[in-house]
């Protein structure tokens, strides 16, 4: 008998920036650690807390947002947060592949409309609501680390890619207090399952680049 192989492992994409197809099903908070700029297609990098050096690069649109909300200085931007999901709506040569989109940012007391061209001689108006940021930790390290493992246990138990995202939806708030490096082993519990369920990569486009708030309510 031959040894069993996880052909998901070998169509995964490969990857430098925070890609769309990491949201799918559960949107992340992140925080703001550093911005840099360059040349090219993909001119903003946004480094933040537990990214294992795969920045945040907005497209154009989310650009203009970040511009209509926290203004010209990036600089400024350093310490905030923002709530990404994945847009399924964006496409890319013709194509429904998914994109990155901001739902909540810090640093605002009302919802926020920012109007941006959408298409040639079209404008829309992009919602972005504020978001609370709350102090909340785990009681300590071996409390943070056992969540963890009971939380990858029941991830690899998921029957299915439904099952799973609405699971890992009401997990989001443990998840987002946890270190970093345990919030990495939890994302990464979740890509792999999903890679199973869904074994085709993505083709990336410089719109694709990157969890919940809720008790332990929910499973399988």
């Amino acid at each position: 008998m031959s040894e069993a192989i996880d052909m998901s492992r070998f169509v995964e994409a490969k990857s430098d920036q925070l890609n769309a197809d990491d949201l799918i099903g559960a949107p992340r908070t992140i925080t703001v650690r550093k911005v840099t700029g360059n040349d090219g297609d993909q001119p903003v990098s946004i480094f933040y807390e537990g990214d294992n050096n795969k920045p945040f690069k907005p497209c154009k649109t989310m650009r203009r947002v970040l511009l209509g909300v926290w203004g010209r200085n990036a600089a400024d931007y350093v310490g905030r947060s923002m709530t990404l999901y994945r847009d399924d709506a964006v496409t890319f040569g013709g194509l429904n592949v998914g994109g990155i989109r901001i739902s909540h940012m810090s640093h605002i007391d009302k919802k926020t409309v920012v109007v941006v061209m959408k298409t040639k001689g079209k404008k829309a108006g992009i919602e972005v609501h504020p978001l609370v940021a709350e102090v909340r930790q785990m009681p300590n390290a071996n409390a943070a680390a056992d969540w963890t493992a009971s939380f990858i246990a029941k991830v690899n138990e998921a029957p299915d890619a439904d099952a799973l995202n609405a699971f890992v939806a009401k997990q989001i708030a443990k998840m987002d207090r946890l270190p970093a490096d345990l919030r990495t082993q939890a994302d990464d519990a979740v890509s792999e399952m999903l890679a199973k369920f869904h074994p085709t990569g993505g083709k990336p486009d410089e719109d694709m680049g990157e969890g919940f708030n809720t008790d332990d309510e929910g499973g399988f």
